[in-house]
């Protein structure tokens, strides 16, 4: 949960419900045929956490009803979702699936278009509502926006949320021994994935499949967990989802929780840093977390970072895999017949992890296999790298473990495409395993004094609690012995192509007005003239977010035509 405030109410207000009215006022006095607004249907039944998206385009409704009741034309449009263009394979973005499945799916474009001339053939309508919706999807929703209510049945709204409540489960779980809770809860987690991912029946979620490979990222993780903590009456962590990797796990995970609640045991903290109140909107102030953030503002940054690596250096660590006994297991993403296949590492820094590019890699399922292999060090459980060497040792036989013998390409995402970079001159040079290709995501190379350390970087990372929860110490703490290694890897030519991808928008500073650039020099810069450069219209976060599916289109073309 992300707290509201001015700067962030006006990142949003100033350029929709601003602009709309010094429009109003600009066209003062003029003959108009028409004044249409393209306001969004998240002020009224879709926009959940988004208070400020909400709040502007209900001003924009508002001035509509203002310019009519003047007698002057005006038609507000609340769109719901527009379909997406058509992906490499034909499947619906990450956003879609998720409306469809709240029984809100997408319009597809034709069908927008149309709506648009039949609204402005209704001038006595000042505010419409361009919206699909799917009844049958919509009764399987525990609870619903009051302008949807009215289309669904009384009875079947009240059956099903009464099916889910705290107080039903609770109670249900505390009747029972300890092998019928893990059952019960299973089937909870199960039932509730398959909402998730737009299946039919909890039958189609296997227990034992990692969540990743089963289609969750990282919004439809925070979505699982939600649902788990409205049924149990729980606060579970918000990384519980990924950290218990499959269903049985996490259901396993929850039944502890729910025994710790049971038994009235303190929810205080855990040598993590969240314990059982993990949340962004946790009050604590003494957290690594806090700490860490008050040591970026008040700066320099070289001390914030000296906390992090004080922190990893009290941690277990590894100087080779043989400490390790194995190397760290990678985890399928996507999958499909192409060659060949993807192997993606991400940024060792605090929003890294497996997770990070399932929507990138959602986009090349059915076309060819994805797999993310880990950065060690991001849970309780995982040693850190003492050295850079063992660091790139560990990433490579990952890799290895993830390539199965198959051609495959080395995909790295910021600091991670230096990991990726010199895992794929390791597999060259020592291990004689040529990797086909090597795709860097908005690198910056090792000496270039940036390494994701400049405030706005590090400042934009920490915006992402609101959505990922805060970060505990042992992500903090990798990042700061990552932070330290990085700039002791040596970057050599590869024998292998590489494909630079280059974002072309930079990022404003969190609560700040500037949209343009926080430096002069923010913009990432291929490392080698030989490097293939390709830009996508993203910034250094939305090029695995919003622009996740142009980005993969990117990477697709690439190997297309070069390998």
């Amino acid at each position: 949960v992300q707290d509201m405030d001015a700067a962030r109410l006006e990142r949003v207000w100033g350029p929709k419900a601003d602009g709309a009215w010094y429009l109003h006022e600009l066209t003062a006095g003029m003959e108009l045929a028409a004044f249409v607004l393209f306001s969004s249907a998240g002020g009224m039944v879709l926009a959940a956490g988004q208070a400020n998206y909400a709040a502007a385009n209900t001003f924009l409704d508002g001035l509509a009803q203002f310019r009519h009741g003047r007698g002057l034309p005006a038609t507000s449009l609340a769109w719901g979702l527009w379909s997406a263009a058509t992906g490499m394979n034909g499947a619906q973005g990450d956003a879609e699936v998720r409306m469809a499945r709240l029984g809100l799916p997408a319009l597809p474009v034709d069908e927008a278009l149309a709506l648009l001339d039949a609204a402005l053939e209704r001038p006595g309508d000042p505010v419409q509502v361009p919206l699909r919706v799917d009844t049958a999807a919509l009764r399987s929703q525990t609870s619903l926006p009051a302008l949807l209510q009215g289309l669904v049945p009384v009875a079947r709204r009240t059956a099903v949320s009464a099916a889910g409540t705290t107080d039903s489960l609770r109670a249900r779980l505390l009747g029972l021994d300890d092998a019928e809770q893990t059952r019960v809860l299973t089937e909870a987690v199960r039932k509730y994935s398959a909402s998730l991912l737009g299946h039919g029946s909890m039958d189609a979620v296997d227990p034992e499949r990692d969540f990743l490979e089963a289609g969750f990222d990282s919004l439809s993780a925070m979505e699982l967990r939600n649902s788990l903590n409205a049924a149990t009456g729980l606060r579970l962590p918000a990384m519980v989802v990924f950290d218990n990797k499959n269903p049985a796990a996490l259901a396993r995970f929850v039944q502890g929780e729910f025994a710790h609640s049971a038994a009235g045991s303190p929810e205080g903290e855990t040598y993590g840093g969240a314990g059982r109140a993990g949340d962004a909107d946790d009050a604590a102030s003494d957290t690594l977390s806090a700490l860490f953030r008050r040591a970026v503002l008040s700066g320099p940054m070289a001390k914030a970072f000296d906390l992090l690596a004080a922190v990893a250096n009290v941690r277990p660590s590894f100087s080779s895999v043989r400490d390790l006994g194995a190397a760290p297991p990678p985890v399928k993403l996507a999958d499909g017949p192409g060659s060949p296949r993807l192997i993606c590492v991400s940024t060792p820094m605090a929003t890294g992890g497996v997770y990070q590019q399932a929507r990138l890699a959602s986009y090349f399922r059915g076309v060819r296999q994805v797999s993310a292999v880990p950065v060690s060090g991001f849970s309780s459980e995982e040693r850190l790298p003492a050295t850079a060497e063992a660091a790139v040792e560990a990433l490579a036989e990952s890799v290895l473990l993830a390539a199965d013998g198959e051609p495959f390409v080395v995909v790295g995402y910021s600091a991670g495409g230096l990991l990726a970079h010199v895992t794929a001159q390791y597999l060259e040079t020592v291990r004689g395993v040529a990797p086909a290709a090597v795709v860097l995501l908005d690198s910056y190379r090792a000496d270039s004094g940036r390494n994701d350390l400049d405030e706005g970087m590090v400042l934009s990372m920490l915006e992402k609690e609101s959505t990922l929860g805060r970060f505990d110490s042992y992500r903090l703490s990798t990042m700061g012995r990552y932070v330290e290694l990085v700039p002791k890897l040596k970057t050599e030519p590869l024998a292998a192509p590489v494909l630079f991808v280059q974002c072309t928008e930079s990022f404003s500073l969190p609560g700040t007005e500037d949209t343009t650039s926080y430096q002069d020099d923010w913009q990432a810069k291929p490392w080698d003239p030989a490097h293939d450069v390709r830009t996508v219209k993203a910034n250094h976060f939305s090029i695995l977010e919003e622009s996740a599916e142009d980005t993969a289109r990117i990477i697709e073309e690439w190997i297309t035509a070069t390998l």
